[in-house]
């Protein structure tokens, strides 16, 4: 019997891990979750700090371009440890002054529609039940509709107001337990913005460090697949970030125009929310979208009803017409994968799924289209060999 060497043993420790993972996942599928949760929430701020210092290394790269342009002219040496710590304050203060602005325009105008909401409720739905007693005035064909619907909506009054009243105590725990994971959410995006710095102070370091432990693991075939893959992965995201952002502020800017032709109440709160929103695909814009139309209507309902109408529009044309001119062909994806991968994403890891995953299912989808396809479809594609007679 031949002796195994240390790669072959390798490779069968490997494996044999990998099928010990597949049959815990299969069979204890529960608890699967339960440790897949647990663990996450450990490596919640690491992941939150990777994502901050990935998107912040953007802005550090054009800090870092104008000093360095700068003392250039000045003939000073430039990419100094304190020029990038420069950079990187600069940076976080952008992306720190940004949330804390839209937040802070945003909550107050939100809380105040809702209160003017509640106090106008009454008042709005008695004019509604006039408008449907004068409709069965003026069309008693519809009158038996309009009676059928009164009815109806008495019943699930009926049912809401019970179920509220025998569930009050569960609604009450969920709506703890909701504060209780924003407070965490805040916690770890606050420490992940520390270690966000600390991986841009020393992100040469990093990279370096990962490239040399890959080497080192990796048989030399694996290790040029590894990076190629970090060359595609840091191009998609790249791409994403920087074209999804300008698809926002030119969402924004149309936003902005509109609002103001037509006179619209809350014109800097509402373009920045669908900015702001917008930088999420899919979902944000309808988020956006919504919440502003909400705080429109809380003023004039039929304002509220025709920005939804020209928001759509401008969205749309964004979409259609700007956004192929963007990004071509680089994050093309089916729609529904899109959808599904959003959804996903966003039931997993919240925020930062919804607007990563898109870019990060992108490069899976790249390399089967360009790697295993092709070679799939020629092998599909090769004609059946004739046996001799």
């Amino acid at each position: 019997m031949k002796n195994l060497d240390g790669k072959k043993i390798a490779e069968y420790l490997g494996l044999i891990f990998v099928t010990g993972i597949v049959l815990f996942v299969s069979v204890n599928t529960a608890e699967a979750k339960k440790l897949f949760d647990y663990t996450m929430s450990i490596l919640s701020p690491l992941i939150y700090g990777f994502c901050i210092a990935y998107v912040l290394n953007l802005f550090v790269k054009q800090f870092d371009s104008v000093q360095s342009k700068h003392k250039i002219k000045k003939g000073k040496p430039s990419g100094t440890k304190g020029q990038r710590i420069l950079s990187i304050f600069l940076s976080i203060m952008v992306f720190v002054a940004f949330t804390a602005i839209t937040i802070g325009m945003i909550i107050p105008n939100l809380k105040n529609t809702v209160l003017s909401l509640v106090e106008q409720a009454p008042k709005l739905w008695d004019n509604f039940l006039e408008t449907l007693e004068k409709v069965k005035d003026r069309q008693p064909r519809l009158e038996k509709y309009i009676t059928k619907f009164e009815r109806d909506f008495d019943v699930y009054y009926d049912k809401a107001f019970n179920w509220i009243k025998n569930n009050w105590q569960n609604v009450a725990t969920g709506a703890v337990a909701k504060i209780k994971s924003i407070s965490n959410t805040a916690f770890n995006f606050t420490i992940g913005l520390v270690i966000a710095f600390a991986m841009l102070v020393y992100k040469e370091r990093l990279v370096a460090e990962v490239y040399f432990i890959m080497k080192k693991l990796l048989p030399k075939r694996e290790y040029g697949y590894f990076c190629t893959v970090q060359e595609l992965a840091n191009k998609k995201f790249q791409i994403f970030l920087k074209y999804n952002f300008v698809q926002a502020l030119i969402t924004g800017a149309g936003t902005l125009v509109f609002m103001l032709v037509f006179g619209m109440p809350y014109v800097v709160s509402i373009t920045l929310l669908i900015t702001v929103t917008q930088l999420v695909p899919i979902i944000g814009a309808i988020v956006g979208t919504l919440v502003s139309a909400l705080l429109i209507a809380a003023i004039s309902p039929a304002k509220a009803v025709l920005f939804v109408i020209l928001c759509t529009v401008v969205q749309q044309l964004v979409e259609k017409l700007i956004n192929p001119h963007l990004m071509g062909k680089e994050l093309e994806m089916p729609g529904l994968l899109t959808f599904i991968v959003i959804c996903l994403g966003g039931k997993q890891f919240g925020l930062f799924g919804l607007i990563c995953a898109v870019p990060f299912v992108s490069v899976f989808y790249d390399l089967y289209t360009q790697k295993i396809h092709p070679k799939v479809r020629s092998k599909l594609d090769k004609p059946d060999i004739q046996k001799d007679d």
